[in-house]
């Protein structure tokens, strides 16, 4: 792609030719922010939003994180909206598990949702701290005090014979 075309807006062909990895990558994304079975769904909903307003995209080179603070945006909502059922509440009660086995997954479950936000872009997705910064709507050193923050708390949580590094 030519820096010029990069900078212009981008149009509905460039959008649709591009469909394919931008909805896989925000449906990888949705299911790590807690989205479950409603990833692809919400992928869905956010691609048709992005591609209703492309016009309000003045640099086409920021269409993916563009689209990512959206589906972020969009993952929250439906959080929120979202109410317990007998299925979600049972989910609760897991058994402890006596072995000795640290479980990641439920200490990263139990940190706030900024911090396992930041935990599952940067850890999970494997996003650059500024690539997750962008997707989250904040600076790069604010998602660095939430990365740090959220290894002092999973530390705090797994275990005592663990070091945080900066």
């Amino acid at each position: 792609m030519s820096v010029e075309l990069a900078l212009a807006s981008i149009t509905d062909e460039d959008f649709d030719e591009r469909y394919p990895p931008l909805f896989a990558e925000l449906t990888r994304l949705g299911h790590a922010l807690g989205a479950g079975n409603d990833a692809e769904d919400i992928a869905r909903e956010v691609l048709l939003e992005g591609r209703r307003h492309l016009g309000q995209l003045r640099e086409g080179e920021k269409l993916q994180a563009w689209l990512r603070r959206m589906m972020v945006r969009a993952c929250y909502r439906q959080q929120r909206r979202r109410r317990p059922s007998s299925l979600d509440s049972e989910a609760a009660y897991l058994p402890l598990d006596r072995s000795g086995v640290l479980d990641l997954g439920i200490a990263v479950a139990h940190l706030p949702p900024r911090e396992r936000l930041a935990i599952a872009l940067v850890y999970g997705l494997g996003y650059s701290q500024a690539e997750a910064a962008g997707a989250m709507g904040i600076t790069r050193g604010g998602l660095a005090s939430a990365l740090f923050k959220a290894r002092v708390k999973l530390v705090r949580e797994l275990g005592d014979g663990v070091e945080v590094h900066r």
